[in-house]
């Protein structure tokens, strides 16, 4: 008879499991439904991959993400396991086709989205095929109180009827109490054994560093024999990053979700082979992908999340050695992120007042518009009625979650700036109160990235702390750009809307309740993610494990906190101790501290504020000779 450990030898060429991998493999074999809580790095597709490959049939698999759907099924062809992802515009043919090659053609792992098990056909096709596993991939999605809530995943429990007595394994990375307990209801567990590993692993450092210069503080953490993730929110900085750091003499690559299949493959596959070690991603970036000497994973915007958080940093350190996590932030970041996201979460009213509007705004009656198609004027429409730009966007993207919506943005309605001159050139302009030096000023002061990236700026703010307004902000941007002091892009404001369902009121009441919890819980986490950030006292791993409902994990010793606890020096001496050390040479940030068990950043940028170090253009710290 046939062995999970044979199975794992044969086509993963590993000798032991890790647990509790063989334990839920041999539970599912045997016909329990379980819900495994294992967080990054734990192995969570081999196991339903061994425990379908154990059984005498198929495997369906419900996972949200497309990407990582085609990486698991390439991963499986290649070990020459036969899988078929049911993904894209599929017709009729092709669905059929391909549902002939799983049954009929050996298929052992049938992936599909969870949008897919609505399709009548799909359905029928499934009840007639030899299941004998189903496996629900990211299964927090299934929860209102979960950080990445799909109504689509509520509807799973269908399999159930259509397949009964098949076991079903649920899988996450990361789920308190109440997700766990809406995972078994929602899919209708019969009395499933749950296994649960803590959310922090003790081998990870977790670290949050203050910098005046975020990008700076960043590369003089970089290792360029090390493998790094670095995490940021948008596709454009994944690769002026990138660009810059290259510049800095480290290999460096990027990867975001618009680039094509075949940019995507390179970019992976030189970062797997280490031919590039720092990688520039965006949040979806690591998922299913294996790599286990990453050192370092470090984020330069604050996660929207600490489910997040916890689930991208557990991308370092798979190998078990000693990694760190870090966090980059300056001084606006703080500010930024409760006036940017914590302000912006809109209130109920607000939300019915959009939904309202949106559909007054194309002259839709009542119990009518479902499957109308518009252009949106975005800007026009929120100046029409007297909307927050950024509260408005917001309520769109809920709309869409609660699928009464779905948008396309078929321009961008941001602008964004980048200042092309050097520092020194701008300290001169504003110095000399130049035409527009009161909007450059600004720039310096709230956005410190500005002379990397192309940055979005908002009008309203910039009008409110210059005292300008908004048609001289145009005016001097334009010129400003003309001059070449900056590139300045415009904003658009085309939205495809396309209305899913009719407007009526009872249907709306319906979605608020929903929506209701779901604002009260993304305002409940982004105020975790501060309270993690502001944190100075409570050991970090302690901090992430209770917010998950751990209470006996063990204070890590290695992060930021527990090492300034092992630090006895005063500032003063701490600061003499840096000039001495600069005295003999110029040196790396990385060279500082390793002469410190506390993080040296601020005391740095004090002696750098206080005209006593400067940094040289090779990114070392020098004795400034004034």
């Amino acid at each position: 008879m046939t062995k999970p450990i044979d199975i794992l030898q044969r086509y993963w060429g590993y000798d032991s499991f890790r647990y509790p991998q063989e334990e839920i493999i041999k539970d599912v074999i045997t016909g329990k439904d379980v819900i495994g809580i294992l967080p990054t790095g734990s192995g969570k597709s081999v196991i339903y991959q061994v425990a379908g490959l154990l059984l005498d049939g198929i495997t369906v698999v419900i996972s949200p993400l497309i990407a990582l759907i085609e990486d698991q099924v390439t991963n499986l062809n290649r070990r020459g396991i036969k899988s078929i992802a049911l993904t894209g515009q599929l017709n009729f043919k092709e669905l059929e086709r391909l549902f002939d090659n799983a049954q009929f053609g050996g298929g052992k792992f049938l992936f599909l989205s969870p949008e897919r098990l609505q399709n009548d056909y799909v359905k029928k096709r499934l009840a007639r095929m030899p299941v004998k596993l189903i496996t629900v991939d990211e299964a927090h999605c299934i929860s209102e109180w979960g950080h990445d809530f799909r109504p689509s995943y509520t509807k799973i429990h269908q399999l159930r009827e259509i397949l009964p007595g098949v076991p079903v394994l649920a899988l996450t990375a990361t789920a308190k109490k109440i997700v766990v307990n809406d995972i078994a209801t929602y899919l209708e567990l019969v009395n499933p054994v749950i296994y649960r590993i803590s959310v922090v692993r003790p081998n990870i450092a977790y670290k949050v560093y203050h910098s005046g210069q975020k990008i700076n503080a960043l590369i003089q953490h970089l290792k360029k024999d090390q493998t790094a993730i670095v995490y940021v929110k948008t596709r454009k900085k994944t690769y002026q990053y990138a660009r810059y750091v290259a510049q800095q003499g480290f290999k460096t690559a990027f990867f975001h979700g618009g680039m094509s299949y075949d940019e995507k493959q390179a970019a992976l596959n030189n970062w797997l082979q280490n031919k590039t070690r720092i990688m520039f991603a965006t949040t979806a970036f690591g998922m299913g992908i294996d790599k286990p000497d990453v050192r370092q994973v470090l984020h330069l915007d604050l996660p929207a999340s600490l489910e997040n958080y916890v689930q991208e940093s557990g991308r370092a350190g798979r190998d078990g050695k000693l990694s760190e996590a870090i966090i980059f932030i300056d001084n606006n970041d703080l500010d930024n992120f409760e006036q940017n996201y914590l302000s912006l979460i809109p209130e109920l009213d607000f939300v019915k007042k959009v939904y309202h509007n949106l559909y007054n705004h194309f002259y839709i009656a009542k119990n009518e518009g479902k499957d109308l198609e518009f252009n949106l004027n975005f800007t026009g429409f929120c100046k029409r009625f007297q909307l927050d730009i950024i509260k408005t966007l917001n309520v769109l993207q809920i709309l869409e979650a609660e699928e009464i919506i779905k948008t396309t943005q078929t321009r961008k309605f941001f602008p964004t700036v980048k200042i092309t001159v050097s520092p020194f050139e701008i300290r001169s302009y504003i110095k000399n109160k130049r035409k527009g030096y009161q909007i450059l000023d600004f720039f310096v002061r709230s956005y410190t990235d500005i002379f990397y990236l192309d940055t979005k700026i908002n009008l309203k703010k910039i009008a409110e702390k210059t005292g300008l307004e908004p048609v001289q902000i145009e005016n001097y941007l334009k010129e400003l750009q003309k001059k070449q002091i900056i590139d300045y892009q415009p904003a658009g404001d085309i939205f495809l809307i396309h209305f899913l369902e009719a407007y009526n009121d009872n249907l709306f009441l319906y979605h608020s309740k929903k929506i209701g919890r779901r604002l009260r819980l993304k305002k409940s986490q982004l105020k975790q993610v501060l309270a993690y950030i502001k944190n100075r006292n409570k050991c970090r791993s302690v901090f992430l494990a209770g917010y998950f409902g751990e209470d006996d994990v063990k204070e890590c010793g290695i992060c930021d906190i527990c090492l300034s606890r092992q630090h006895s020096m005063t500032e003063q001496e701490v600061l003499q101790k840096i000039l001495s050390m600069l005295q003999e040479r110029c040196l790396r940030k990385d060279e500082i501290q390793r002469n410190f068990n506390t993080d040296i950043t601020p005391y740095l940028d004090k002696l750098i504020e206080n005209n006593k170090i400067e940094m040289s253009s090779g990114f070392k710290y020098c004795i400034k000779n004034v």
